[in-house]
């Protein structure tokens, strides 16, 4: 995706992978030939996308969301194997792993200038959140903000209550929840990070919208 930012060449997607979530989030058809008449009859149209820059230089875009404290840990144990024959099953059994032995130090994230903890923090661009339910409902790629999700309870229980406040569109409501319009998140301390379903490393990291946009055909 790095590559693709700021060209003007436009890419056409085919929902070929785990879970689509991309294919959702830009209202693509999920069969192959729904999604060829989509890019056919289409129209170029360039789309904000997310930056992580690195203390050592290094630098990864991502376009829907990114995710430190217990999701980044379940990809972070998913098996490749399992992902690869089963697709969701195995991010389902990442999870349970970590659920078993989850017992979180809290982290801090400073958004805008301002301090927070949380136990897990998703960072969204797009709004959806591993397909159909939405973490940052008001997050779009069509604009330039960023939406967090900090999630400050470090619990199993809690863990299964934001998973249920997701689904069901309550979370953003929840007293131990904060949910912010943002530019820039950054996170001091040393945490695992997943983006876009992938985990990618650690932090220090810092997110912004990228000055570059990419093109889809849509």
């Amino acid at each position: 995706m790095n590559g693709l930012a700021g060209g003007d060449v436009p890419m056409a997607i085919i929902p070929v992978g785990t879970t689509n979530v991309l294919a959702k989030e830009l209202k693509i058809p999920e069969d192959v030939e729904g999604a060829v008449q989509r890019i056919i009859a289409g129209r170029p149209r360039r789309l904000y996308v997310a930056d992580m820059v690195f203390p050592d230089g290094r630098s990864r875009k991502f376009f829907l969301m990114a995710g430190i404290g217990f999701d980044a840990e379940a990809v972070y144990n998913v098996s490749r194997k399992l992902k690869r024959l089963s697709g969701k099953a195995g991010y389902l059994a990442g999870g349970l792993k970590v659920l078993r032995h989850w017992h979180p130090v809290p982290k801090r994230a400073v958004i805008d200038g301002q301090k927070f903890e949380f136990s897990s923090l998703i960072v969204c661009k797009g709004a959806r959140y591993g397909g159909y339910p939405k973490a940052a409902p008001d997050a779009s790629p069509e604009n330039p903000d960023l939406y967090a999700v900090l999630m400050r309870g470090g619990k199993r229980i809690d863990v299964l209550r934001y998973a249920l406040g997701i689904i069901t569109g309550r979370h953003t409501a929840f007293r131990d929840v904060a949910y912010l319009k943002c530019g820039r998140v950054d996170i001091p301390d040393t945490a695992r990070i997943q983006a876009d379903g992938d985990y990618i490393g650690e932090s220090p990291v810092s997110i912004e919208t990228s000055r570059e946009k990419i093109m889809f055909v849509l």
